[in-house]
């Protein structure tokens, strides 16, 4: 007869390796490791087969209904009878000897009685909760009947018809039982040294809960589960059951715990799932097993992921080809100097690429580019930036991006090292006072183009126009200029924080408003002063009240006071009239194109003008946040701090100045291009090149030389048909804010509205409380207008978006962030203001009294519309 009993031990006999099964030998192996195993004994296979013989159950396990044929019915009773005759058949007298000697001589007060069956946790297969564990065993008797339960459990009919799914042998299948001291464990769970649900190997997966670790394993609870970067521990994510409770493990006992499992993968040689207990600060395993069954890693592309963070409102269109070839040669000297600060090439892996015609950022490669920086949860930062729906699905845990899934950007630290004279170079090169002269350049550049006659040009320049961008106006372009101002946004929100006590920075956005000096918002105020001026006047106001804006100039240039009227609209198109909604797209109308669009909003705002006074209230926030600012400083004692407040605070409205007039002169380049491309769109048409002169923006922009001379080696009619067939496509779907892998329309399931909502939650970006009827306003060419004193809901905001500002109480944005566009005009009209708030314009209709409160981020449906 064989050992009935073989105890834990670091050098396990050869010859008792088979006896005790895969889980059983793990434990040995831990121990030999030496990682700490609680006490342990193993009832062999030698003890099982002799109870099966004793009892005849093995003739009976035999003859049990085998095969794809087999009645389910028949073969669930015989299964069920072998079952009962192992609990109830009493052991034979030596083995009950011997394991209740072993039982005394483990003298615990509690033991866990778990399976160990041979063809256990083989390659290929997981049986892994299966067979039964027993916890909380505090006697004799118990201990041998939950060693027969254990033996039983070879027999469930799940286990069953896994062994005959997978075709293993059941003859061939013998069960050992493990009974081991139990841990009076604090907290106990599960480490995975891979995801278990993507099967990403750069991570390690704990997830755990309260006391004993079995309602966890068994699904009776939702564990508490931290995410870990495998090669240095770095925290990816933390979630608890429970919002109110603490974590059931703290971070510091998870990194022990990880580094412990972490070195087990590596000496196990593979992926383990590892079952742990910890104990007054010591960490005890209780099993461990090799993890099989992975999952099929999926093709790289649909491992990738796109979000229009921040692009959504910026560029919020299908873009035409002519766009997308301008934008193509745009990211060198637009990006470049970023990228070279991270030390990343982007030149196999560009930042951006197109999602059904739309421009969208390349998560995997951004996350690449500051991998070496920024953790993980850091970069939820960005969603209060910027906005954006990815930090969103991130917290909740749909969207996670391991290592693997990352492109090669070229980083590596000893060339990144060598690189830092010339990183140095730059940033001096474009420390914030060279934004005023780049500035300057880039507007001269821009007054100089304006002043072409366009319509005298040689086809062969119209072509150069496009082709080769004026280089000063490129070097004009690049974002690195916006770095330091960026840095100083951080700053002056530390010292809010820190220093004036400003939480939820009330006074930091309040410090914001009324500034002056952004092209932008001064359109908007340009705008009211027209509406301002006619009102001035019977006549006037009378004239603009009905007809069309050529119809109207006629009648305004018969009277003294409409002439004057005039002049101040042909400087406020002249000024101004680039503007449109779209901006950033070569195909988009301007306003000084479509100037009864700008007559609409100023019939508007004559219907608002002796309710409200947006001029009068700048100069009244101007005052408030001059004497706020005294204020601040006044309250900073000590004269580092006050000198730091200042400095970071004349940056940061520094920068959000800078940021709106450097895009205000971008579009008033692409405005001069559009005509350029109008122009050369009428002169193709006439010579039958182009069916429409229109159809100019189908076209990329190398393609366009050789079109205009005649040599192009494709059919110019056919290709433009058939993209303009792709655009009309493209617009008739809408992709979502993140798109994880290649967006395919017919597939795509939207987002569940909640349509009964009544709080919506977004981020807060200009303070204050406004109550007030809504008015929806999808698209700026809807004809709708915003009355005096309603609230703006838009489901994004660019400049052509502004005036619809200046009478509003209070804003709502689907999208957006705290430098979005919409939040920095916002707050220089110092209009409460809520971004980010999701699917607001879908969800509130025009009509229905909101409560905004740009101080909590909320927004309140009070009443049906």
């Amino acid at each position: 007869m064989g050992k009935v009993v073989v105890w834990l031990s670091r050098r396990l006999p050869r010859s008792d390796r088979g006896l005790i099964g895969p889980k059983a030998k793990s434990l040995c192996a831990l121990c030999r490791l030496g990682e700490a195993v609680p006490a342990c004994f193993f009832v062999t296979t030698v003890a099982f087969r002799d109870h099966l013989d004793a009892t005849g159950l093995r003739l009976q396990r035999a003859s049990l209904p085998d095969g794809p044929g087999a009645r389910s019915d028949r073969t669930g009773s015989a299964l069920e009878d072998i079952r009962r005759n192992v609990i109830r058949t009493p052991l034979a007298g030596n083995l009950r000897e011997q394991i209740a000697a072993a039982y005394s001589r483990l003298g615990v007060n509690a033991v866990a009685v778990r399976s160990s069956a041979t063809a256990e946790d083989l390659p290929g297969h997981s049986f892994a909760g299966q067979y039964e564990t027993f916890l909380n065993v505090t006697s004799l008797e118990g201990c041998l009947e939950a060693v027969k339960k254990c033996w039983a459990s070879l027999w469930t009919e799940r286990a069953f018809e896994y062994r005959r799914r997978n075709g293993i042998d059941h003859e061939q299948v013998e069960m050992a039982v493990i009974v081991q001291r139990q841990i009076d464990a604090d907290a106990a769970g599960v480490a995975f040294t891979l995801d278990p649900v993507t099967g990403s190997r750069s991570r390690i997966v704990i997830e755990s809960c309260l006391g004993l670790g079995d309602a966890l394993v068994s699904g009776r609870v939702r564990p508490d589960r931290i995410v870990l970067r495998k090669q240095n521990l770095e925290l990816i994510r933390q979630t608890t059951a429970s919002d109110e409770a603490a974590p059931s493990l703290h971070l510091r006992m998870a990194r022990k715990l990880a580094r412990r499992v972490r070195k087990l993968e590596k000496r196990f040689g593979g992926p383990q799932d590892v079952e742990w207990a910890v104990q007054d600060r010591r960490v005890w395993f209780l099993q461990a097993r090799p993890i099989t069954g992975l999952p099929e890693p999926k093709p790289w592309a649909e491992r990738q992921v796109w979000t229009n963070l921040n692009l959504g409102e910026v560029v919020p269109d299908v873009m035409t080809p002519v766009m997308w070839s301008a934008m193509e040669t745009m990211f060198a000297p637009l990006m470049g100097g970023i990228m070279r600060l991270a030390g990343v090439d982007s030149r196999k892996h560009p930042p951006v690429g197109l999602v059904a015609g739309r421009l969208y950022w390349h998560v995997n490669m951004g996350m690449a580019a500051v991998r070496p920086f920024v953790s993980p949860t850091r970069l939820n930062g960005v969603n209060s930036m910027f906005g954006g729906d990815q930090a969103r699905m991130y917290e909740i845990g749909e969207l996670d991006i391991p290592d693997e899934d990352l492109p090669d950007v070229g980083f590596r630290w000893p060339r990144y090292i060598l690189s830092w004279p010339r990183i140095l170079y730059d940033l001096f090169a474009h420390r914030s006072s060279q934004m005023d002269k780049s500035l300057a350049r880039f507007k001269a550049d821009g007054d100089d183009l304006e002043a072409l006659d366009i319509g005298v040009l040689p086809t062969s320049e119209l072509v150069n126009m496009m082709m080769e961008p004026r280089r000063e106006s490129l070097k004009a372009c690049d974002l690195l200029l916006l770095v330091p101002g960026a840095f100083a946004i951080g700053v002056f929100q530390r010292v809010c924080q820190g220093w004036l006590d400003d939480k939820d920075l009330t006074i930091a956005y309040r410090l914001m408003a009324a500034q002056g000096g952004i092209a932008d918002t001064e359109a908007g105020l340009e705008m009211w002063r027209l509406a301002a001026l006619a009102h001035e006047e019977i006549e006037t106001e009378a004239a603009l009240s009905a007809g069309g804006w050529e119809e109207i100039r006629a009648r305004l240039n018969g009277t003294t006071h409409g002439r004057r009227f005039l002049a101040s609209w042909d400087r406020f198109m002249a000024e101004h009239g680039h503007h449109c909604r779209g901006e950033l797209e070569f195909a988009n109308p301007r306003w000084s194109e479509t100037p009864d669009y700008v007559l609409n909003l100023i019939r508007s705002y004559l219907r608002s003008i002796d309710q409200v006074n947006p001029l009068e209230k700048q100069e009244q926030l101007a005052r408030q946040r001059a004497q706020l600012a005294e204020q601040c400083r006044r309250r900073l004692k000590n004269p580092i701090k006050r000198w730091l407040f200042n400095w970071s605070l004349g940056r940061t409205q520094k920068v959000a100045r800078d940021r709106e007039n450097w895009k205000n002169e971008m579009v008033r380049n692409i405005a001069v291009h559009r005509r350029a491309l109008l122009e050369l769109g009428r002169r193709l048409e006439k010579e039958g090149i182009l069916d429409k002169y229109q159809d100019i923006f189908f076209l990329a922009i190398p393609e366009m030389a050789p079109v205009a001379q005649g040599r192009a080696d494709f059919d110019v009619k056919q290709c433009i048909a058939a993209r303009r067939a792709e655009y009309e496509r493209n617009c008739s779907v809408t992709p979502p804010p993140v798109v994880v892998g290649r967006f395919d329309p017919d597939k795509h399931i939207m987002p569940r509205i909640d349509a009964d909502a009544r709080v919506l939650k977004g981020i807060a970006v200009s303070p204050g409380l406004a109550t007030g009827k809504a008015r929806v306003i999808l698209r700026t060419e809807d004809q709708e207008h915003v009355e005096a004193g309603e609230i703006l809901v838009a489901p994004f905001t660019d400049p052509a978006w502004t005036p619809y500002f200046l009478p509003a109480a209070g804003v709502v944005m689907d999208q957006g962030g705290v430098l979005s566009h919409g939040a920095i005009i916002a707050r220089e009209y110092g209009i409460p203001a809520v971004v980010n708030v999701g699917f607001a314009s879908k969800i509130i209709k025009t009509g229905q009294t909101l409560r905004v409160d740009a101080d909590r981020g909320t927004v309140t449906i009070l009443e049906k519309a």
